[in-house]
């Protein structure tokens, strides 16, 4: 239990010297009172004055983690008590404060829970999670290209993403392996086509929509959306533009 950590700790001579601060004492009255606010103002006052005070950096990490309210208050409470095992590295303690970083670690990444009837919105941050890897994947590769370059080495130019999700090209080569033609860029000026695909319904873009907005609006997801739409920049969407709907989602 993490609960009670605060004052557990039989204090060395260094520790009792750091605990005779005024601030630092103002600090324990408050938490006698259970003025949480209150202690931990006057612990922060105590490093003001001694910014080495392990036994102030270990009462701030138990009241963040603890005690106090606040949406940074794990990582607050990570920073202190690190700051307490940079301070007291030999300290026979150093185990359970070692924990409790772990205990915080774990609160910071936990999953983020979604309302009920919000799959959709669930499915989104899914597929934004796959782009932002894919675009991650990508940097590095650019990256990797720059520095050789840099180098004077002979390197290979990154594949290029194909859009709508097709095999990747490598600059200057043919495709990997063959496909059907990539379908023509939607735009406000094109025609409209009188005969869509099977199951597609078409769009007209209106003032305020979003590629997110038109998928729920639809009941289609953003990824379906986006892939029946490849030479649509989702970020400069125009008003009038035509869009074509996939399948509503079952």
């Amino acid at each position: 239990m993490a609960a009670g950590l605060g004052g557990c700790f039989m204090p060395s001579d260094r520790q009792l010297d750091e605990q005779k601060d005024q601030y630092f004492i103002a600090g324990k009255a408050a938490l006698n009172r259970f003025d949480y606010k209150g202690a931990a103002q006057a612990f922060e006052k105590a490093l003001e004055v001694n910014p080495r005070s392990a036994s102030a950096h270990f009462e701030l990490g138990v009241l963040y983690e603890q005690k106090l309210q606040g949406e940074n208050n794990y990582a607050i409470a990570i920073y202190h008590y690190n700051r307490f095992l940079q301070l007291r590295p030999d300290s026979e303690y150093a185990g359970v404060v070692t924990q409790r970083i772990m205990a915080c670690k774990t609160e910071l990444a936990k999953p983020i829970i979604f309302p009920p009837g919000s799959q959709a919105l669930q499915r989104e941050m899914e597929q934004l999670k796959v782009e932002n890897a894919q675009l991650k994947t990508q940097i590095e590769a650019w990256r990797a290209y720059a520095a050789s370059l840099a180098s004077g080495a002979k390197a290979q130019v990154p594949p290029v993403p194909v859009a709508g999700g097709g095999t990747p090209v490598a600059q200057g080569q043919g495709p990997v392996s063959p496909g059907p033609p990539a379908p023509a860029t939607l735009s406000s000026n094109a025609p409209v086509s009188r005969a869509p695909a099977a199951g597609m319904r078409q769009y007209s873009v209106q003032s305020g929509d979003t590629p997110s907005s038109i998928a729920r609006k639809h009941n289609v997801s953003l990824n379906a959306l986006l892939s029946a739409n490849p030479g649509v920049d989702p970020r400069h969407l125009k008003i009038g533009q035509v869009l074509k709907i996939p399948p509503a989602s079952q």
